[in-house]
C-alpha cells in the first residue's frame, strides 16, 4: 500500500511519526476518540477533595459560630473593615480554590 491509497487526512502523512501522528490519526474521526476514563483513580481523588471541602465547610461554621458570639452584626454585612473582613475572605477563597478543584 502506498501514500496514495491511505484515506487519513494529509496531515496525518506529513506530522511528525510516533505520539504527533497518532493523536491526529485519533482526532481524524469521531469513532477513534475513545480513552479509559481512569474511573476509580477519578472516584478516588474526588472524595479526597470532597473531604477537603467538608473540613472547610466545618472551618467556616466554626468562624461564624464564633463571629455570631463577638460580632453578630459582621454576619450581616460584607461592609467590613479589612481586618474584620480579612479572616472570611481568605478562607472562603481556599474554599473556592478547592471547590473549582472538585468541579
Amino acid at each position: 500500500m502506498n501514500h496514495s491509497e491511505i484515506k487519513c487526512p494529509i496531515s496525518v502523512l506529513t506530522c511528525p511519526k510516533g505520539y504527533p501522528s497518532l493523536a491526529t490519526f485519533l482526532d481524524s474521526d469521531e469513532n477513534f476518540m475513545v480513552y479509559r476514563r481512569f474511573g476509580s483513580i477519578q472516584s478516588r481523588l474526588l472524595l479526597e477533595k470532597q473531604d477537603d471541602l467538608r473540613k472547610l465547610e466545618e472551618k467556616l461554621d466554626q468562624y461564624d459560630e464564633h463571629v455570631q458570639r463577638t460580632q453578630p452584626i459582621n454576619l450581616q454585612t460584607r461592609d467590613l473593615s479589612e481586618e474584620d473582613a480579612a479572616p472570611r475572605k481568605l478562607l472562603t477563597e481556599k474554599i473556592e480554590r478547592k471547590f473549582c478543584e472538585y468541579g
